[in-house]
């Protein structure tokens, strides 16, 4: 008998080679190692670990046995006689925490009690297993659970087992235990895959032991993968009183193409006693991607999320994580690109559900075209006179929408009032065009942009007021919506001519300074006629003047009733910047200096009604780089009433000898921290 002492193992690892073993036995101990060469046994206590290539055992005491090449591996006590240092059994990637472990070498067979193994997050637990030379675990009283505690809150309890590593178990009779309590839910037999990848098969639920339904199975499924592109699941959940429901999760994904998932789902809602309600609900989800890649001049997605009963408040599952939304969102859209063309176009379908307001909004569709600006005679005048570019810088833009939209009651749709929903349609066209060029004058000194802009709408719901006595809350005007459909028209004509003019003033001294001020004067004239016909009514009888009013103001695409406008606008924008000598400037050797970023006056004078509007006055500097201030001032040509404050048609200068007064000024500062 040989006894090693304790400082050398921890220092050393000691190397047996015996004959009877085919492959060299590395083992160690952290307390001491007893070797008893008579019987050829040697004794490892305290993190006893053995290891001979393929296998890896550790334990507080592992005995070896050279004669029949087996080895016993238990756990150890600490001070309060708690178990410590499990047996532990690694064989490649798998894991076995035990209470006793007996394993040949030879016959690669293994006696377990009490084992523990965990595959991804699954558990299973055996009260006596027995391991053979083939991988295969035959064991008897197991525990099959997704929980990670050693006294799960629920398994599934097996009389008799076969586990067949990376392939699967198949078991006798189980039955399902919740909090150490069996219940009559089981099988006959079961079939549990255990294979890397994708495969088939069984998914455990979570359970509900308390909610209003009752006690309940919440998502039992079973996993389908169907091909590499393409896999499904089923999901079933059923309730002590009643309810239950069914879904399918769908996802598919194509390379370089599209990637998306669908889910569809039923649930039956029973309250149970006293009330015994009964309710139905559909959700419908929806998400998908294309990669641009695939086609980049076709585009479509769609982020569908729809409940039928439009409330979050009723759903099986107890850990719903939309219970607190109140806004769902879908959206289905397609659009198309046409290469070597300024031309792209949409359609859009979208729904809004508000569990607030009990309202849906449904747009289905909307279309849109949508042309950018081209140059229609850019090729047909290429000459190089002044009146040319007019014409090479003609520029249009075109954009074109359709939409068919609704906004009616949640309660029409669970009712199943489609007649009622299709009422509350509206639908019509709108259409827009602009013509802009640009051109010089008088040698470039002055640049002069024509502009057009027309657009029309068309509406097929009109409206028609009159007075009603029943009518409170809108001053005894009601009002009917008329299946009529209708064009409303509106035409800009706009020129624009602008200007930039330099002043320089130098100042006497050794810095040399110089005073830049930028001077950019604009002009135009802006007509837009009255081309959409009103209609009118009386707002009380004992009245003979009517109020006018548009048809189309409660359209999809509202038309206000406008007058005539004439306006002349004007502005001058003006920038000053000091230039002085520096002799730290390395560039030119002047600093450059922005006293004033911006100081702008703008104004117009509508011709037809004979008024000029007031001066909008800004102004922008930045006195240090970090600091910056704006200013917003609104100043009135006109007089006032000095007890009242209230603004007259006369001018200031011909009442009152003065340009006018400030009616606002607003200052605001910012700070940038870089």
């Amino acid at each position: 008998m040989t006894v090693y002492s304790q400082d050398d193992l921890i220092r050393d690892t000691v190397y047996i080679n015996d004959s009877g073993m085919e492959t060299p036995v590395y083992y160690s101990a952290r307390d001491s190692i007893y070797s008893d060469l008579r019987e050829k046994k040697l004794h490892l206590f305290g993190d006893a670990r053995v290891d001979n290539g393929e296998i890896v055992m550790t334990a507080g005491y592992i005995m070896i046995d050279l004669n029949s090449n087996e080895l016993l591996a238990k756990y150890a006590y600490d001070n309060d006689s708690n178990k410590i240092e499990l047996p532990e059994f690694t064989n490649g990637g798998d894991v076995m925490i035990a209470q006793t472990i007996r394993y040949n070498f030879d016959t690669e067979k293994g006696y377990i009690e009490e084992v523990a193994i965990q595959q991804d997050e699954n558990y299973l637990y055996m009260k006596v297993a027995k391991r053979h030379a083939n991988d295969q675990i035959h064991f008897k009283e197991g525990r099959f659970t997704t929980c990670n505690l050693p006294d799960p809150h629920y398994h599934f309890q097996l009389s008799k087992a076969v586990m067949i590593p990376d392939e699967r178990i198949v078991s006798g009779p189980m039955n399902l235990y919740i909090a150490g309590v069996p219940t009559p839910l089981g099988l006959p037999f079961a079939v549990i895959p255990q294979s890397e990848g994708r495969s088939k098969g069984l998914l455990f639920p979570n359970f509900a032991p308390v909610s209003q339904y009752g006690f309940g199975i919440q998502d039992l499924g079973y996993y389908i993968p169907i091909n590499p592109s393409l896999q499904t699941t089923f999901y079933g959940s059923l309730y002590s009183r009643g309810s239950w429901g069914l879904k399918n999760t769908t996802e598919y994904a194509k390379r370089y193409g599209f990637t998306g998932n669908f889910e569809l789902g039923y649930q039956q809602l029973k309250n149970g006693f006293p009330t015994n309600t009964r309710a139905n609900k559909t959700t419908v989800r929806w998400q998908h991607r294309k990669n641009p890649k695939s086609n980049p001049y076709w585009g479509f997605t769609a982020n569908v999320n729809f409940i039928s009963d439009n409330t979050t408040q009723n759903n099986l599952d107890p850990e719903y994580q939309e219970y607190f939304n109140n806004t769902f969102t879908s959206d289905i859209a397609l659009n198309r690109r046409f290469p070597g063309k300024p031309i792209s176009a949409g359609m859009k379908m979208s729904l809004r559900q508000n569990t607030v307001s009990e309202n849906i909004s449904l747009t289905s569709p909307v279309v849109n075209v949508n042309v950018t600006r081209f140059f229609p005679f850019k090729k047909v005048f290429n000459g190089t006179k002044n009146w040319h570019n007019l014409f090479t810088r003609f520029g249009m833009t075109y954009n074109f929408e359709g939409k068919n939209q609704a906004l009616f009651e949640d309660s029409l749709l669970r009712k199943n009032n489609y007649e009622a929903i299709g009422q509350k349609f509206f639908n019509g066209f709108q259409q827009n065009i602009t013509a802009q060029t640009t051109g010089s004058l008088f040698g470039n000194r002055f640049k002069l942009t024509p502009s057009v802009n027309y657009g029309n709408k068309i509406n097929f719901q009109q409206i028609s007021k009159s007075y009603d006595t029943t009518v409170i809350v809108s001053n005894n005007v009601g009002f009917d919506t008329l299946k009529l459909a209708g064009m409303a028209h509106n035409l800009s004509l706009n020129v624009q001519l602008t200007s930039v003019i330099y002043s320089y003033y130098r100042f006497i001294g050794k810095k040399k300074s110089l005073l830049r001020h930028v001077l950019t004067p604009s002009f135009g004239y802006r007509f837009i006629p009255n081309l959409n016909a009103t209609s009118s009514y009386l707002a009380n009888p004992a009245d003979t003047v009517e109020s006018i009013y548009s048809p189309f103001e409660r359209s999809i695409y509202p038309v206000r009733s406008v007058n005539t406008q004439k306006l002349f606008t004007f502005s001058f924008n003006n920038t000053f910047e000091l230039k002085r000598k520096s002799d730290k400037d390395t560039v030119d050797g002047f600093k450059r200096t922005r006293l004033i970023d911006a100081l702008s006056f703008s104004g117009n004078y509508d011709f037809e009604k004979k008024k000029l509007s007031n001066i909008s006055i800004n102004m922008r500097i930045s006195p240090i780089r970090w600091l910056s201030i704006v200013t917003t001032s609104s100043f009135s040509p006109y007089s006032w009433v000095d007890s009242t404050g209230t603004t007259i048609p006369e001018y200031a200068i011909s009442d009152r000898g003065k340009l006018g007064r400030f009616i606002s000024t607003n200052i605001a500062t910012g700070v940038t921290l870089t």
